[in-house]
């Protein structure tokens, strides 16, 4: 550091802004497996945890559950034969009606079926249905709950009891746990259905699925026999009404037909509307002949008769005018010459007043022409509209007379079809009551399960694996969401936009390795009492930080604080300024926390005369100027605390205090108070060259940090960097830097122990 003494005094604070600025950091970056492995790297133990307890919970209930069987049949539903439809659907099968399968679906589920089982097997005196003796706790929940839903739904009450008026015996009470053991399960794009009924008999498994399916056919059949009966009585009620309709409806159309003459209308009808249809396509061409017309005579009306194609296109009007221009331009000629009585002149005039009469008169007779043409055309319009509202006058009678006449005979249509199709699903309903096919079969009976269908122990235990892995998983990742410490550089420049200085190890690490002397120091002072251990070269590696932080000259006024209080700032102090010492530069310590200091504890001296004696003019600077047992170290102590620090802080007195230390010293390391809270770091560092800021490893928040970052930009300070402070090295964040502090230690399997603080020296790193 012999350089800096020859650069001038004045020139020395003339130093250049710092290389790092919010903007220049690269954007956050995005997140890959890399990071994803990390954090499942982190939160193994976590991840680990929860598996185990999701898989052996799930080991005890599964080898702890009673085995339950289940029996299978498995039935073929076609659709039903229909009875009051046309014969041909017989037997045919529309397999988009879904309504009728599903209706099937809930059939086999009915209270209806399930009582006629359970009286058909009596299965009220099965073990399986048999009521167990309950526990007294267990009757003290039944009544508890049972009270508590019976007063929120009173109507289920009156149900209750209207089903126990009706026959409240013991197959009903078993038709609820009956129906909670069967399960129907329809085969997808098929007309198989199977029947499953779990029980923990295997004879009984098999024997329930193989009688509700026999039964269902069964009463299938009799509904069916039933329906055709009840649909054959009311058709024959039916046909009697209808037959007397039917009669009615023929005599009021033979009727109507000889009052009005009416045979057939359809030849009528289509001449009539022939005519009509012609009479309007006359009509609509004698309109828009009329209205070309009337265009035309409009236009002469108004005199605008040069622009009639008749008069433009006729011959001889185009001669008279030749005729006359030409006279005109001899007129004109003449007229230069001689007077208007001239005898040449007068006779030209003659001749001009000759022409245009007969212009005038062919015009006339055009005009005349395009006239009569106009009132000829309104005419035979009027006539063809008079014949066509004529004829439109005889279609409305006759179409009123075809719409009662055709009322009538629609009528008399349907009523005949009716009676027929009536008559023809009679027969059929005869037919199909005799058909005793069943439109269901069994396809599969059930047969004595061999084991057990659940417990499932192999696919439980791989369920609960895969589900207790991804929970761990899921759960190790939400950890990792809400933790929004400061852990690593890369955090601090990606996501705070500020350099990083480097890491500190974990005292608790340190202290593994201690030296086979047995010699210990402070944890403030390492740096200097064991150079060689990993904690040193923490701090040498923010040292070089330091003073690469300016482009051209290392900063000398070095502000270090933190965000909160108990991250480590006085430590990274001390060590920083050891570690700047022991280049050969002259370095001084200033405790500038004024209201807890500690400098003076760690060099074992009395917190005398120091800053606050200083600032508040009771003693020069000399006097509170302290030599260390460290080569070119020195320090200043706090002094007694002073009710006012912030004013002392920013007093001009205490900037002269820094240009006059800065003329003797290399470098200024100044302990600060935390930023958050009280204003005495924000005054100082607007008269230092930078400030460093110590966070806490895993403990500091981001938002704090960040915090603390924009009140120090608030008031232009320069931020050089940020120290991550007692940092875990062995977590997975860590894992890179690790490995290379280990990487000075050799390649033997037995590490070198460093030495460390004692336990009573290790609270010492809170500060």
């Amino acid at each position: 550091m012999d350089y800096l003494k020859q650069i001038p005094s004045e020139e020395r604070y003339q130093l250049p802004p710092p290389r790092y600025s919010p903007s220049a950091f690269p954007e956050e970056k995005e997140v890959n497996l890399r990071d994803y492995w990390k954090v499942i790297q982190k939160r193994r133990w976590t991840i680990i945890a929860f598996f185990l307890i999701v898989l052996i919970t799930t080991s005890v209930a599964t080898f702890t559950m009673e085995p339950i069987y289940r029996g299978t049949t498995t039935i073929q539903i076609n659709k039903e034969n229909p009875q009051i439809v046309d014969f041909k659907e017989i037997f045919a099968v529309n397999t988009m009606d879904m309504d009728y399968y599903q209706t099937q679906y809930k059939l086999l589920e009915s209270r209806t079926l399930a009582k006629r089982i359970i009286q058909t097997l009596k299965l009220g005196e099965h073990p399986e249905f048999l009521p167990k003796p309950e526990t007294p706790f267990q009757k003290w929940k039944s009544n508890f709950f049972s009270s508590i839903f019976g007063f929120f739904s009173p109507s289920n009450q009156n149900i209750h009891a209207e089903e126990g008026s009706v026959g409240d015996d013991k197959e009903s009470n078993l038709i609820n746990p009956f129906l909670g053991k069967l399960k129907i399960e329809p085969i997808r794009n098929s007309r198989l259905v199977k029947i499953h009924f779990d029980s923990r008999f295997p004879e009984l498994s098999a024997k329930v699925p193989n009688i509700l399916a026999a039964t269902f056919i069964q009463q299938s059949l009799e509904n069916r026999f039933v329906n055709t009966e009840k649909a054959r009585e009311w058709l024959i009620r039916q046909l009697e009404g209808l037959k007397a309709k039917v009669e009615r409806a023929e005599e009021a159309l033979q009727s109507f037909g000889s009052k009005h003459d009416i045979i057939s209308l359809e030849e009528k009808e289509n001449v009539i509307m022939q005519r009509l249809t012609e009479l309007n396509e006359i009509l609509t061409k004698a309109e828009s002949d009329r209205i070309a017309k009337e265009a035309l005579y409009n236009q002469v009306k108004d005199r605008n008769i040069d622009a009639i194609p008749a008069i433009l296109e006729n011959r001889l009007i185009m001669d008279l005018k030749q005729t006359l221009i030409h006279l005109e331009a001899q007129y004109m000629k003449l007229s230069k010459t001689f007077k208007p009585g001239y005898p040449e002149m007068a006779r030209l005039k003659n001749q001009m007043e000759t022409v245009q009469k007969r212009i005038d008169s062919e015009i006339n007779k055009i005009i005349t022409g395009i006239r009569n043409d106009y009132e000829s055309s309104l005419r035979r319009e009027t006539l063809l509209r008079q014949s066509f509202e004529k004829q439109k006058v005889r279609v409305t009678k006759m179409k009123e007379k075809a719409i009662q006449y055709n009322i009538l005979k629609r009528e008399a249509d349907t009523n005949k079809e009716l009676y027929a199709g009536l008559l023809q699903k009679m027969k059929e309903a005869g037919v199909s009551a005799g058909i005793t096919a069943s439109n269901i079969q069994i396809v599969d009976q059930a047969e004595w399960p061999a084991n057990p269908y659940k417990p499932n122990k192999r696919l439980n235990l791989l369920l609960a694996a895969v589900v207790g892995l991804f929970l761990g998983v899921g759960l190790a990742f939400f950890f990792e969401y809400l933790d929004n410490t400061v852990k690593t550089p890369e955090e601090v420049e990606q996501m705070i936009r500020l350099p990083s200085f480097g890491m500190v190890p974990e005292i608790s690490y340190e202290r593994k390795k201690r030296l086979e002397s047995g010699t210990s120091c402070p944890v403030e002072l390492v740096t200097f009492g064991h150079p060689k251990s990993m904690l040193s070269e923490a701090y040498r590696s923010i040292r070089t930080s330091i003073l690469l932080s300016f482009s051209e000259r290392p900063p000398k006024r070095i502000a270090i604080t933190s965000p909160n209080p108990t991250e480590g700032k006085t430590t990274t102090v001390i060590n920083t300024a050891i570690a700047l010492s022991q280049t050969g530069a002259q370095v001084i310590v200033v405790d500038s926390d004024l209201r807890k200091p500690k400098v003076h504890k760690i060099f074992n001296g009395e917190d005398g005369m120091g800053l606050s004696n200083f600032l508040s003019g009771h003693t020069d600077l000399e006097s509170v100027i302290r030599k260390t047992e460290i080569p070119n170290l020195f320090y200043i102590a706090a002094g007694p605390l002073p009710p006012n620090p912030s004013e002392l802080i920013g007093s001009n007195l205490f900037k002269g205090m820094m240009e006059s230390l800065g003329e003797k010293f290399d470098h200024i390391v100044i302990d600060c108070y935390p930023v958050l809270g009280f204003a005495d770091t924000i005054i100082l560092s607007t008269v230092v060259d930078g400030v460093i800021l110590v966070v806490w490893g895993g403990k500091t928040p981001r938002e704090t940090l960040h915090r603390a970052k924009e009140v120090l930009f608030q008031v232009n300070a320069k931020i050089l960097g940020v120290v991550i402070n007692r940092v875990n090295i062995h977590r997975s964040d860590y894992g890179y830097y690790y490995y290379r502090y280990h990487y000075y230690y050799g390649k033997e399997g037995k590490k070198k122990k460093l030495p460390y603080a004692s336990p009573s020296e290790e609270k010492s790193v809170s500060t």
